[in-house]
């Protein structure tokens, strides 16, 4: 009865392992051809198959002029128009020669290797294809393409199943608008994105070279990117942020933080939070206290705003650049403050807009609107119109005025030299003491509908009238003069707004942690361009002659 039981056990062990060894026991390469004969080399045994070799193994069909087969192995060569079918994938895969494990189902073909799957092919001299996980390696160089694109690498991994190619070393991806570089590229055949861990280069068919220092991502349907630290170079800008978004269909550029603007023709910088560029429109503006930097001969503009707009055109007339809200500039003879700003780059001009304030040396300019014109890098000529006011501080610490309806303010050696008032003209100018500048002998206070005043030293000089209308003017005593007196209607002496280098330099305090500002959109920049533009030209019809006193004199 011992003997019994020990034997069932022995029994059930046995059929476990035989279970067991079935189950782990590959599927059996079977194999017909033309000719078949039997060989043997370096100790191993095999069968060499010519003319219409079929090797099948399950959903596998192996085809090719010539063949070996190692039945205990349970592997194979193949040799002469090899070709691989998948039945399971609708995977072909064509080379010239092949090595197939049966027991590993590991398939290495070699020689003018051409993988098929559903829309994509593959073209290499050496790929492993492994049946059981689905997924085929190519190195030593292979060239995908992906209905339009063609993707190229040194070795390349392609998931069957999970529809993703990984690209290493070397890779380059052509669409028909531009070609990708890297040396890392993740591939989606479902999505048709790219992503790319390192740096990678974009080369736009007209030229333009886009650049993401660490990572970046590409819909090649819809023909947009993403960058990391990205930069992108053309003919006219460089544009440069920690993340930039290029759409290839638009032909528009958005970068987000450090933002760097460089127009290379007029050598202007801008630096900002946020920038978009739209190529074809020529126009990049940038949001995000920025700041812009323009070489003036031996000086520097600096302009601070909300935001910046730079306007490219063919014709040299129309290029400019706009500001608006809480407009700062400085250079070394000027500075100034206003709502909103246009500058044109034909001519070196710019306006200002709304509350416009700017200084000169101790000279403090007011208007509805001014215009400036810059020639040889300095201030050459200064036009106001509307509610003109000039005030400048003398050595007695009191304030000259000049008051008018429009004035024409030119200038020698970056100060002012004369101004010409046209309408509505008043000046209050203090006499000081020639041995002492700090005592005052008088206030003379005139009324003049045009007249001209000379400057010397920064201070009025002398005036001449003009028009018609005769002057009326008085020179009161200092014993006799009023505080009430001192200054004309609308007096409004505003230094303590007069931008420094620094305040426009050092970034914002809220600018410590980088925010990115919401684009306006396209409706309201379109209304604001087109509001600044009618105020231009409706003031270009009435401005003054550019030399009124001439025009005055006779």
């Amino acid at each position: 009865m011992r003997t019994i039981k020990v034997t069932l056990v022995f029994l059930f062990l046995y059929s476990l392992s035989v279970v067991h060894t079935f189950a782990q026991t590959p599927d059996k390469l079977e194999y017909v051809a033309k000719t078949l004969e039997g060989g043997r080399k370096d100790g191993v045994n095999f069968k060499k198959l010519i003319g219409d070799v079929k090797f099948t193994q399950k959903t596998t069909i192996i085809y090719c002029d010539s063949a070996l087969a190692y039945d205990k192995k349970n592997s194979m060569e193949a040799f002469g128009h090899v070709r691989i079918e998948d039945m399971e994938d609708s995977v072909t895969i064509t080379s010239n020669k092949l090595y197939y494990n049966g027991n590993g189902k590991v398939a290495e073909l070699r020689g003018n290797v051409v993988y098929v799957d559903y829309s994509i092919q593959l073209y290499t001299d050496n790929l492993d294809y492994d049946l059981t996980n689905k997924s085929a390696t190519s190195f030593k160089g292979g060239k995908i393409i992906d209905g339009i694109n063609i993707l190229e690498s040194i070795h390349g991994n392609y998931d069957t199943e999970g529809k993703m190619m990984i690209f290493n070393d070397s890779v380059k991806m052509t669409t028909p608008d531009y070609v990708l570089e890297s040396n890392d590229l993740i591939y989606n055949l479902i999505t048709k994105r790219a992503k790319i861990k390192g740096e990678s280069k974009i080369t736009t068919n007209d030229g333009k070279v886009l650049i993401a220092e660490r990572g970046s991502e590409f819909d090649t349907q819809k023909n947009t990117s993403a960058f990391l630290i990205g930069e992108v170079d053309t003919e006219k800008y460089f544009l440069k942020g920690d993340e930039l978004f290029f759409n290839s269909q638009l032909g528009s550029y958005t970068a987000k933080g450090n933002v760097y603007v460089l127009s290379k023709e007029d050598e202007i910088v801008i630096i900002g939070d946020q920038a978009h560029f739209w190529q074809d429109k020529g126009i990049a503006k940038v949001f995000g206290d920025p700041l812009l930097k323009k070489p003036l001969s031996d000086d520097t503009l600096y302009l601070r705003a909300d935001t910046l707009v730079s306007i490219n055109d063919s014709l040299e007339v129309n290029k400019r650049l706009l500001a608006y809200k809480n407009v700062k500039i400085y250079k070394t003879d000027l500075q100034g403050t206003s709502d909103s700003l246009a500058y044109f780059l034909s001519d070196s001009s710019i306006t200002f807009y709304e509350d416009p304030i700017l200084w000169n040396d101790g000279s403090q300019i007011t208007a509805d609107t001014i215009d400036i014109y810059v020639k040889n890098g300095t201030i050459d000529q200064l036009n106001t119109s509307a509610n003109s006011f000039i005030i400048s501080q003398d050595s007695t610490m009191n304030f000259n005025q000049i008051k008018g309806r429009n004035m024409v303010a030119h200038f020698v050696e970056k100060s002012i030299d004369n101004v010409d008032v046209i309408g509505n003209g008043e000046s209050i100018y203090f006499i000081s003491d020639e041995e002492n500048t700090k005592a005052i002998m008088g206030m003379n206070r005139i009324v003049c509908s045009y007249m001209k005043i000379l400057f010397a030293n920064n201070q009025v000089d002398n005036i001449h009238f003009f028009g018609s209308s005769k002057p009326t003017g008085k020179i009161i005593p200092p014993h006799e003069l009023k505080e009430d007196q001192k200054k004309l209607d609308g007096f409004d002496w505003r230094i303590e707004e007069r931008p420094t280098k620094n305040q426009l330099l050092l970034p914002p305090k809220d600018q410590e942690t980088i925010k990115i500002v919401k684009e306006p959109t396209t409706p309201e920049m379109a209304k604001e361009e087109e509001l600044l533009k009618n105020a231009l030209q409706e003031k270009m019809k009435n401005k003054p002659n550019s030399t009124p006193n001439k025009r005055l004199q006779n």
